[in-house]
């Protein structure tokens, strides 16, 4: 991102000025570019790593449950998930593409809420998800939840800026865990667009709740986020 534009300018400027009174040669001003250009450019490197590494930590403290990653589609379990979500994005319904869909997902995350625990109100779509999540397969454009075990009160999924249906209870849309149901959402449109309309949390769990989730990025996701692949060529 930096190379692209304003540290190849900075560079250049600073190197103008830096020859001015002197008699130096074009050369002299290439080299001065070329290193003032090295420099900006480790700054500026060291500064989006510095933000991103900030707003992820942002992130964690909205969240109190533990989680942990499943990257081994050794394992039957994770295998059959991936698989069953990587064809609900399959529209040709043809078993060889399954890897080709799971290339965009990051690896299943495990979820545990005890009681007490819960996720604060968040996207899970970002704005500047071209630049801060270039090295995660940019934009997230759908959350897959499976819900692993019944929860009979508390640790809802809770979308704050959608009407609940006439049949609910609840003033906005609330989804009740159940073991074996699946929540599909969308939290950017498929050119990658930020939808602020999906606004979610996970209200505080009263019983413990299980959750596995995928998301799907809109480019495909590299190890260590996605699956490497030799993970995806067992799908």
């Amino acid at each position: 991102l930096a190379a692209k534009g304003p540290v190849a300018w900075l560079a250049i400027l600073s190197a103008w000025w830096q020859i001015q009174g002197d008699n130096s040669d074009q050369l002299q001003l290439l080299v001065h570019a070329g290193q003032n250009y090295a420099g900006l450019l480790l700054v500026a490197g060291m500064a989006i790593v510095a933000f991103v590494q900030s707003r992820e930590g942002g992130l964690q403290e909205l969240r109190t449950s533990t989680s942990t990653t499943l990257d081994d589609l050794n394992v039957e379990g994770t295998l059959m998930f991936v698989k069953n979500s990587a064809d609900l994005f399959n529209p040709n319904e043809d078993k060889k593409e399954l890897a080709k869909q799971a290339m965009y997902f990051e690896a299943p995350t495990v979820i545990r809420y005890e009681p007490g625990q819960a996720l604060a109100p968040h996207y899970d779509a970002n704005r500047s998800a071209e630049t801060e999540d270039a090295n995660r397969g940019g934009q997230t454009l759908a959350t897959l939840l499976l819900y692993l075990n019944d929860v009979e009160e508390g640790g809802k999924t809770r979308f704050g800026l959608i009407p609940a249906t006439d049949e609910s209870n609840e003033a906005k849309l609330t989804v009740q865990p159940k073991a074996g149901d699946a929540l599909l959402f969308f939290p950017a449109d498929k050119d990658g667009k930020f939808d602020d309309r999906l606004e979610h949390e996970g209200c505080p769990a009263v019983d413990s709740k299980w959750i596995a989730r995928i998301w799907r990025h809109i480019d495909r996701v590299p190890p260590p986020f996605g699956l490497s692949n030799a993970e995806l060529f067992k799908l």
